[in-house]
């Protein structure tokens, strides 16, 4: 078995308004790794992940996930694949009506992850992972947003998935929910999760990830362990936009 989780090579995406989002993405993502992306606004972070487990369509290039090559594959490809990716939105993507407990245990049941009895031990042992235990049979409706995106995350853990792509999972969030949902992804992320974290939390990038990746106008402008990319960048425009974030704190 590859190392490897994600592979992407040469990967291009162009919209249909002619806008290229993905100019030629080279990436991989080695098992138990934590990568975090950077990168100004529109520069292609949340395009590239959304491309690796298929939400968006690929224009050019390959994605390799788990040894299985999927560009331009089939659906039922693409739906193998997203069963080993979990996948973490800003906005939640739960069902407010149902309670926590169905929320986490209805796509595992129905995707024959596991059995409904042993869904709903996995989520009690999971929520209780992430400070959650007590919210087991609340209404989704009824928690906080912070609440809200440890459910998602726990969620898609319930999947059990070979790795987790997080799209600005904190973005939606009032700054004082920011640290809980952060702290999941730590303990994630030390019981050796491979994560892929598009974000602007630089201090989480800082200390969790193996990797910081920046991206601008749909490039990699540079890859380094975090203590060199955020203290000594080869990279100008990474400079640029260290200053900017060092200004913006």
């Amino acid at each position: 078995m590859s190392d490897k989780v994600i592979e992407v090579a040469g990967l291009t995406k162009t919209f249909a308004n002619g806008v290229t989002a993905l100019a030629g993405i080279d990436l991989s993502i080695a098992r138990g790794e934590v990568v975090a992306i950077l990168g100004p606004s529109g520069s292609g972070k949340s395009t590239l992940i959304r491309c690796m487990n298929g939400l968006e369509t690929i224009t050019s290039g390959t994605v390799i996930v788990e040894n299985e090559q999927v560009d331009g594959g089939s659906d039922r490809s693409w739906r193998k694949v997203r069963r080993e990716l979990g996948m973490v939105f800003q906005n939640y993507a739960l069902f407010p009506h149902l309670d926590v407990k169905t929320n986490v245990t209805l796509a595992a049941i129905r995707a024959g992850v596991l059995k409904k009895k042993d869904a709903e031990a996995r989520a009690r042992e999971l929520l209780a992972m992430v400070g959650l235990e007590d919210k087991l049979n609340s209404r989704v409706s009824e928690l906080s947003g912070g609440q809200q995106q440890r459910v998602a995350i726990v969620r898609a853990i319930a999947m059990e998935p070979k790795a987790m792509l997080f799209d600005e999972p904190t973005s939606a969030l009032d700054p004082e929910m920011v640290g809980e949902v952060l702290a999941a992804m730590r303990r994630l992320a030390k019981d050796g999760m491979t994560m892929v974290v598009v974000t602007h939390e630089t201090g989480f990038a800082r200390e969790v990830a193996d990797r910081v990746v920046l991206m601008e106008a749909g490039a990699i402008v540079e890859i380094a362990p975090p203590e060199a990319f955020f203290t000594a960048p080869k990279s100008p425009r990474t400079q640029r936009f260290l200053d900017l974030i060092i200004r913006h704190d």
